[in-house]
């Protein structure tokens, strides 16, 4: 699954609580919760952050009506492109073994959950970072 891609957090119009996205302009995946964004992959390794290539996406025309809902609670007025609602289920992300090695040509902002490690796993473009317990 390939996050939606943003060169700012402050480019969402009405972001609500539990929004995820990948910034390009800082390579972290963030979420929003009570208002403030959270960036996720505070990887130690990724010194400074690479630049991502957004050419694939910048030709193209933003289609403001494109929106899949999908749950028994979706609120009309969340804006979103893919609006997950519902109070007894959860979202499942692609299970990968051992993504680092078997990914051929990841693309930013990719998440996964590597079945090897047993960690959620995001390319910022340049790396992959592990995510789990502590």
């Amino acid at each position: 699954m390939i996050l939606p891609w943003v060169t700012s957090e402050n480019d969402i119009i009405n972001p609500v609580d539990g929004t995820v996205i990948f910034d390009t302009s800082d390579t972290k995946v963030k979420y929003l919760a009570a208002g403030a964004w959270i960036g996720l992959n505070a990887d130690p390794n990724l010194v400074t952050p690479v630049t991502i290539d957004t050419s694939l996406q910048d030709t193209k025309t933003e289609n403001t009506n494109a929106m899949v809902r999908i749950g028994t609670n979706v609120d009309p007025d969340v804006d979103g492109i893919l609006v997950l609602s519902d109070t007894n289920k959860a979202m499942v992300l692609p299970k990968v073994a051992s993504p680092h090695l078997n990914v051929v040509n990841p693309a930013p902002g990719m998440i996964v959950y590597d079945t090897t490690s047993r960690l959620v796993a995001v390319f910022t473009g340049d790396a992959w970072s592990f995510w789990g317990p502590r």
